[in-house]
C-alpha cells in the first residue's frame, strides 16, 4: 500500500510486492486484498463508528486486522511486519518523541506535553500519546522496516537506555501468526477547552480512564465488529435503493463526516462538535452543522443537539452582542467564543446563520418526534425568527455559507432559506405570526425571483441563476410554502447545466459543492435525474487528480479541487453528512 518509505531522503529499492487485486470501502471497514501465486492477504481496517452507541463511538480506537491463506499447498515461512511512525503525535518533524509501555501497548508522544496549547486549521495534535497494543510491540528506529525486508535482525529500542528520539522512529510488531489483529488507539488527555474549561472525551464517563478503555477495546472486539458489520448492513441496504452510484459515496463518506467532530460530556451534556476542517478551524460552525444533519438525524437526533448547545450557550452569553445567530464558537479545539473575521459584523452572516438555526431546530424536532429542545429554546429561537421577519427576504450586501464567493446583495438563495426557516419554525411552534409572514414572503419570492426555468441568483440579476439548495427542507419538513412546479423548473435548468462531475453552483463561476448538490435530489422524484447527479459526483471522486479525502469544493467540468488562498482548499469536512439527506425520504 504505498511507498514503502514516505520520504525521499530514506527511499531504498522497494520490495517485490504481492498485487493488490480488490479494494472494498464500507461505511466503518476499508479491506483490500493481496494474492500471488502462493497467498492471499486480506487486510481489514475498522473504526467502529456506530451513530447510536456513543460509548464506542467516542473511542478513539481503530484496528487493522489480517488473514493469509496459503494457495499453493506448500509449506512457508511467513511473517508480517507493521509499523507505524512517531510522526503520528506530533505537528512538525522536528519536534523530540519519547516511547514507553504501558499495561497493554507501546506509545510514543511529544517530549514536551501541554495539551490543548494551539488552534489552527492544517496542524496535527503535538500532545498525548499514540498507542499500539499489541503483544508483540516493539519500538525501533527509522531503519526497522529496512533491516526486516533484508533479513535482518531488527532494531529494538527499549533494550538501550529511553531517551527523546525523531519522529522517524517508530512503533512496531513482527507476527508470525496467519491471523492476527493490532489495535491503534490515540489518548489525547484532554479533548476540548469549552469556555475555560478543558473537557474529556466522551468515553470517559463510560470507561473512567484511557487504559480501562483501551483493555475493553482488546476484549470487545468480536462484538464491535459484529455491530460493526449490522450497521454496515443497514446503511448500505438503504443506499442501494436509491441507486449504485449513491452506494458507493454513502460508504467512502461515512467516516469522513464522523471523524472530523469530537464527542464531549460536559456538565451531564453531550457536545459534538466539528472542525471546520482545511478552511478556516472554526469550531462548532453553525453553517457546517447545517449541511452536515441529514446522517444525524437519520442515525441519532441526540447528536444533532450536541452540535447545537455550544452555538446557544454562546449566543447566551454577555459576549455576544449581534442580535443574530453566530457563526461559530471559537478555532478548533478551543471552544471559548468567536475568532472569525475578528467578531466584525461585516465578516458574520447574519440572516445565514438565524436561517440555519431555526431550520436544524425545525429538522431535530421533525425526526426525534420532539419538541422539547426547541421550547427550552423558545425565547432566543424566537428573536432570531423576528430577525429573519424584518431582514430575511431580501438580504443586505452579507455573506452566505457560500463566503468563498464573496458578499451579495439581494441573495435569492438566502432568501429561501429566510423563508423556509420561518415557516418550518411557525409551523414547529404553532405560531400564525411566522407562517403568514413565511407565506407572504413566498408569494412574493415567486414574484422577484423566478425565471422561466429556475430561478436568479440575486433579485436585481435577471440573467443569472442559481441552485436552491435551501427549498429542500420546504419538501423535507412538509412545510408546504411552494408547490410542485417551482421544484420542477429548478430541475429542469440544473439538468441542463450538469457537466461531467456535476453543476455548477451557480452562473459565476464553474465551481460547485457536494452537499448542495446532493439536496437537488430531494427536489424531485425523478429517479433519472438523480441517478444521473450521482454518477457525476461518483465520476468526480474516481477521476480527482487529487487525492485527498473527498473535497466538497471542486470544478464541475475538470474535477480539481478549488485552491482557496493560502488554503489547499475543503477536504475531510463535516458538511459531507448533507449527502445522506436521501435516507430522510
Amino acid at each position: 500500500m504505498g511507498k514503502v518509505e514516505a520520504f525521499s531522503e530514506r527511499y531504498y529499492a522497494e520490495p517485490q510486492v504481492i498485487p493488490q487485486v480488490k479494494v472494498e470501502v464500507k461505511p466503518l471497514t476499508t479491506i483490500y486484498t493481496f494474492e500471488n501465486e502462493k497467498v492471499v492477504l486480506t487486510l481489514k481496517f475498522l473504526t467502529p463508528l456506530l451513530p447510536d452507541r456513543l460509548h464506542l463511538l467516542s473511542r478513539p480506537v481503530s484496528y487493522i486486522s489480517y488473514d493469509i491463506e496459503v494457495k499453493d499447498g506448500g509449506v512457508h515461512d511467513i511473517q508480517v511486519y507493521v509499523d507505524i511512525a512517531g510522526e503520528c503525535c506530533v505537528n512538525d518533524m522536528k519536534q523530540q518523541i519519547v516511547f514507553s509501555h504501558g499495561p497493554d501497548s507501546v506509545y510514543c508522544g511529544n517530549e514536551v506535553q501541554n495539551p490543548l496549547h494551539a488552534s489552527g486549521d492544517n496542524i496535527r495534535i503535538d500532545w498525548g500519546y499514540l498507542h499500539v497494543a499489541h503483544p508483540k510491540a516493539f519500538v525501533t528506529d527509522y531503519n526497522g522496516r529496512h533491516q526486516f525486508l533484508n533479513n535482518k535482525e531488527v532494531t529494538r529500542l527499549e533494550d538501550e537506555t529511553p531517551s527523546p528520539a525523531s519522529a522517524y522512529s517508530c512503533i512496531a510488531l513482527i507476527s508470525d501468526q496467519r491471523s492476527d489483529r493490532i489495535c491503534l488507539a490515540y489518548d489525547d488527555i484532554k479533548s476540548i477547552e469549552y469556555f475555560g474549561k478543558q473537557v474529556d472525551a466522551y468515553y470517559k464517563n463510560e470507561y473512567g480512564s484511557f487504559d480501562n478503555m483501551l483493555k475493553a477495546a482488546l476484549s470487545d472486539f468480536e462484538h464491535v465488529r459484529s455491530l460493526a458489520e449490522e450497521f454496515e448492513e443497514e446503511l448500505a441496504g438503504e443506499a442501494a435503493k436509491v441507486n449504485r452510484y449513491y452506494a458507493d459515496i454513502a460508504a467512502l463518506a461515512y467516516r469522513q463526516t464522523i471523524a472530523a467532530h469530537k464527542l464531549v460530556l460536559h456538565d451531564g451534556d453531550i457536545l459534538f462538535l466539528s472542525k471546520e476542517c482545511f478552511s478556516n478551524g472554526c469550531i462548532a460552525t453553525l453553517d457546517v452543522t447545517y449541511p452536515s444533519i441529514p446522517l444525524f438525524l437519520k442515525y441519532n437526533p441526540e447528536l444533532v443537539k450536541g452540535m447545537l448547545r455550544p452555538i446557544l450557550k454562546y449566543a447566551h452569553s454577555n459576549v455576544w452582542t449581534f442580535d443574530f445567530a453566530p457563526h461559530d464558537c471559537g478555532q478548533y479545539p478551543l471552544c471559548n467564543g468567536q475568532v472569525y473575521g475578528d467578531n466584525k459584523l461585516e465578516s458574520q452572516m447574519p440572516v445565514e446563520e438565524c436561517g440555519n438555526m431555526l431550520l436544524t431546530v425545525a429538522a431535530l424536532s421533525r425526526f426525534e418526534r420532539s419538541n422539547e429542545f426547541a421550547l427550552n429554546e423558545k425565547g432566543i429561537l424566537d428573536k432570531w425568527a423576528d430577525y429573519l421577519v424584518r431582514y430575511g427576504y431580501d438580504p443586505g450586501n452579507q455573506l452566505c455559507t457560500d463566503d468563498f464567493a464573496g458578499h451579495l446583495a439581494h441573495n435569492c438563495n438566502l432568501s429561501v432559506k429566510a423563508i423556509v426557516a420561518l415557516g418550518a419554525y411557525g409551523k414547529l411552534m404553532n405560531d400564525e405570526k411566522y407562517i403568514r409572514a413565511a407565506q407572504e414572503m413566498a408569494n412574493r419570492w415567486l414574484a422577484d425571483a423566478q425565471l422561466e426555468h429556475g430561478s436568479k441568483l440575486a433579485f436585481d440579476q435577471p440573467d443569472t441563476w442559481s441552485l436552491k439548495y435551501n427549498l429542500v427542507w420546504d419538501k423535507l419538513l412538509d412545510v408546504g410554502l411552494f408547490d410542485e412546479q417551482v421544484y420542477e423548473h429548478e430541475i429542469e435548468l440544473y439538468a441542463k447545466k450538469m457537466n461531467r462531475y456535476g453543476i455548477p453552483l451557480d452562473s459565476r463561476s464553474d465551481y460547485t459543492k457536494i452537499d448542495w448538490l446532493a439536496w437537488t435530489t430531494v427536489f424531485t422524484e425523478n429517479s433519472e435525474y438523480c441517478e444521473s447527479l450521482y454518477r457525476s459526483l461518483w465520476n468526480f471522486i474516481h477521476e480527482t487528480p487529487q487525492r485527498v479525502p473527498i473535497t466538497d469544493w471542486y470544478y464541475s467540468s475538470t474535477a480539481h479541487q478549488v485552491k482557496y488562498g493560502r488554503y489547499i482548499g475543503f477536504q475531510n469536512r463535516t458538511v459531507l453528512g448533507g449527502i445522506y439527506i436521501n435516507l430522510l425520504v
